[in-house]
């Protein structure tokens, strides 16, 4: 009988039911405040592994769940934990496949890897000399690292590869390697950085990181690559065995280099009957494209950003799953609305104050996604319904001026008589006696709601949401009612994870704006200057800002949401595939300048760069498969 007294009390408790307790019964909630930043991720950790100690040490039958951020770090640090033991195992053996397939030989395979190997543990000694923690962004790191450094090894030693086939000398062929590509290996690499540089304009942490290492990353492979490529390739033994797969279908040189094989043969043969249909169906394909791009623009315009963090784990993970959980209460997300008064003397002990809150928590109870709210207001509203023998009636604010009514005992003609008597009390010093009467009777919840000051009070709303859209429509929602029904001295500010999310995706969008523009910008300009054309720079765009739409446009008709992860496409599509046009062009122009006229030196660029180019882009496209082991799933779509 009495617990069940105790739960009709509890549920009767506007301030504890669906809060501390679910009416359903089946949910409660013990809440704990922590003198920890929300920022320190280690002692997040920890605390979440003290608390999940407490419950393996004190089992039963009950389920339990740990929700904030304790349980937000710990999800990140083992994801991030998790995947950088997976990624650069898993890429670097895509890698090594795709090396030993290219060029059928140690050489081909030790060269590149030898490289990216050192640009990644330079870049990661750099971050830890400067104190820069992996993130779930930066945690991808080699993966990029791999896929981007692993394209210089590859036209190096492809273009000297293909000098000692033509009977050059060691020391020649690597003379000639360098004089054709040590300034579209410079370039490229420059452009690369540039592109993946502008991210730094992101107010997004994980983004400006990533952006600020892999940049890093990319000019360190850069200069290993001019310098220790020659250099291992100077001394490095070529053995006429090493490249042998098939007696029938390969032969050795003097030199020990191998002349083509059959996997050799099938790209080149593709790439020429490739370049043979389009320089025959120039503008078909023109129109193609432009056809293409007008779907892409429809696409994009469906493009969704979301910043949900739930959408960001699979559906077991525990933060997740906690979150579920909270759903059976009060809602997952929180809204701390601060509303500060520029007045003197104390202004939220006002009735008037208040009762403008009262009506504003109304407005807020309304909306279909708010589960709960708590201010000042209900606290005040308990106090008096406490103080008045929880009498209804006084389940509300006091009014600007009280009428109390008492009974008092007089002497009137020498006979005791009781008499009904009627005082004015001022609404304001009624709050401040119920504040004070709260405060001496040990109640703690005060400073959750009001400074000590009165000039700055915390309004919770807790809502059931997993859309960064319709929170930002809530959030504009209660901006328009504040404009509208808060006098000029209230001054409001939104705090929480819901603002958060919000300012999360309208960061997400501007800084993919600036950085897309940016890096479009920097990287044309480079071109202008590689190319000395303003016309040769702008072809050299065209695939990249063409590739940029069509992906855009895919991800709108798939509904693929514009995320923390999905932001980095621009910025790699441009930092890497600019690679591709600055040695295509640069080979084309190079053979034009040397007497060729157009469709040879199409053909004789494909020949001798087109198999680099393709194995290069095969390889990083596999690369980056090596995302879809990741635990965090922006990495995943991106």
């Amino acid at each position: 009988a009495e617990i069940k007294s105790l739960r009709s009390q509890v549920l009767a408790n506007e301030l504890f039911r669906n809060y501390l307790y679910s009416e359903d019964g089946r949910h409660t909630g013990i809440f704990v405040e922590l003198a920890t930043d929300e920022d320190d991720s280690e002692n997040l950790y920890a605390i979440y592994l003290a608390l999940e100690r407490v419950f393996e040490e004190n089992p039963g039958e009950d389920i339990h769940y740990i929700a904030g951020f304790p349980i937000i770090a710990a999800t990140l640090r083992t994801v991030i934990d998790r995947d950088t033991k997976k990624f650069f195992p898993f890429v670097a053996l895509l890698a090594v496949f795709f090396l030993w397939l290219t060029f059928r030989g140690f050489i081909g395979v030790a060269v590149p890897m030898l490289v990216v190997g050192f640009s990644i543990l330079f870049t990661l000694a750099i971050m830890v000399i400067f104190e820069v923690p992996l993130n779930s962004i930066t945690s991808a790191l080699p993966v990029f690292l791999i896929s981007i450094g692993v394209a210089d090894g590859i036209h190096m030693f492809s273009e000297y590869r293909d000098n000692r086939l033509e009977g050059q000398p060691r020391e020649k062929a690597v003379s000639l390697m360098l004089e054709k590509l040590a300034l579209p290996v410079t370039m490229t690499s420059i452009t690369t950085a540039v592109g993946f540089f502008s991210l730094t304009v992101s107010d997004i942490i994980p983004i400006l990181t990533f952006g600020i290492f892999v940049a890093i990353g990319t000019l360190l492979a850069m200069m290993l690559s001019l310098v220790f490529i020659p250099a291992l390739l100077m001394v490095l033994p070529e053995k006429k065995t090493e490249s042998a797969v098939d007696s029938a279908t390969t032969t050795a040189t003097s030199s020990g280099m191998h002349q083509e094989n059959f996997m050799d043969r099938l790209i080149q043969k593709f790439l020429e009957g490739l370049t043979s249909w389009v320089l025959s169906n120039a503008k078909i394909i023109l129109l193609g494209a432009l056809i293409i791009s007008g779907f892409s623009v429809y696409g994009l315009l469906q493009l969704k950003v979301e910043s949900n963090l739930e959408s960001y784990f699979k559906a077991d993970a525990p933060f997740v799953v906690a979150n579920k959980a909270m759903e059976k209460m009060s809602g997952s997300r929180t809204i701390n609305i601060v509303i500060k008064i520029n007045e003197e003397g104390e202004p939220w002990k006002n009735p008037e104050n208040l009762k403008l809150v009262e009506d504003f928590q109304k407005f807020l109870s309304a909306e279909q996604r708010v589960k709960r709210t708590f201010s000042l207001v209900d606290l005040i509203k308990r106090i008096s319904y406490a103080f008045n023998e929880n009498r209804t009636e006084f389940n509300r604010l006091p009014q600007t001026v009280e009428i109390l009514e008492s009974e008092e005992t007089f002497e009137e003609n020498g006979q005791i008589v009781k008499r009904g008597v009627k005082r004015e009390i001022s609404g304001r010093d009624l709050v401040a006696q119920y504040l004070v009467l709260y405060e001496n009777s040990g109640g703690d919840v005060l400073s959750d709601v009001i400074d000590s000051e009165y000039r700055n009070l915390n309004l919770t709303v807790n809502i059931s949401s997993n859309s960064t859209i319709e929170e930002e429509k809530l959030l504009m929602r209660i901006d328009e009612y504040a404009a509208q029904h808060f006098p000029p001295q209230f001054i409001m500010t939104s705090a929480g994870m819901v603002p958060i999310n919000v300012a999360t995706s309208t960061e997400v969008v501007s800084s993919q704006i600036f950085s897309l523009s940016g890096s479009l910008l920097a990287v044309l300009l480079m071109l202008v200057l590689i190319f000395h054309s303003f016309y040769r720079g702008v072809m050299g765009m065209i695939p990249l800002a063409f590739t940029v739409l069509f992906n855009f446009g895919i991800m709108g008709y798939s509904g693929v949401n514009l995320d923390i992860g999905t932001a980095l496409v621009s910025s790699i599509v441009i930092g890497i595939g600019v690679d591709y046009s600055i040695h295509y062009l640069s080979r084309m122009f190079s053979e034009i300048t040397q007497g060729a006229d157009l469709q040879d030196a199409i053909a004789s660029t494909v020949r001798r760069s087109g198999k680099a180019i393709t194995s290069n882009a095969v390889t990083v496209g596999f690369g980056f498969l090596a995302l879809g082991v990741s635990e965090f799933l922006p990495l995943v779509t991106l």
